[in-house]
């Protein structure tokens, strides 16, 4: 003979729940989607890195604007990265690299707008009070022109 087992359906707080971590876990896979682009051909260990070298390449640029007055500000990121680039034979200046990484920055800046935007759908996906509302909040929606 056969047991039963009886499973209570899940009460609508459960199912809400449920719908709010899928939801969340859909924006989230899509906000990291949207930025493959920008960050697809570069480690993680050297995105950690970004913020060093932007700091580094903004002090540099800074003293370059006020007319290079006094020591230049300490590189000592910038300059194991151009060491690297360079090798024995490589002409890469301190100069360019600055450039390249505060163009790589500001694009990054620029992007942070959808930073924002998977905020705006998580406090969405919070703020549902039926699984087809927070269900409703996707990526596409928030992107929507």
């Amino acid at each position: 003979m056969a047991t039963f087992i009886h499973t209570p359906a899940p009460t609508d707080a459960e199912r809400l729940a449920d719908a709010q971590a899928t939801a969340m876990q859909r924006l989230n896979q899509n906000y990291e989607a949207a930025a493959g682009p920008l960050i697809r051909d570069y480690p993680e260990s050297e995105r950690l890195s970004w913020g060093t070298q932007q700091a580094e390449a903004t002090a540099y640029r800074t003293w370059q604007s006020a007319g290079e007055q006094g020591d230049a500000p300490a590189t000592p990121a910038l300059a194991a990265i151009l060491a690297g680039r360079n090798g024995n034979a490589g002409t890469e200046t301190l100069e360019q690299l600055v450039a390249a990484v505060i163009a790589r920055a500001e694009a990054f800046i620029a992007w942070q707008t959808f930073t924002g935007t998977r905020q705006r759908g998580e406090w969405a996906i919070q703020a549902a009070t039926t699984p087809d509302a927070a269900l409703a909040v996707t990526w596409e929606r928030l992107t929507a022109g």
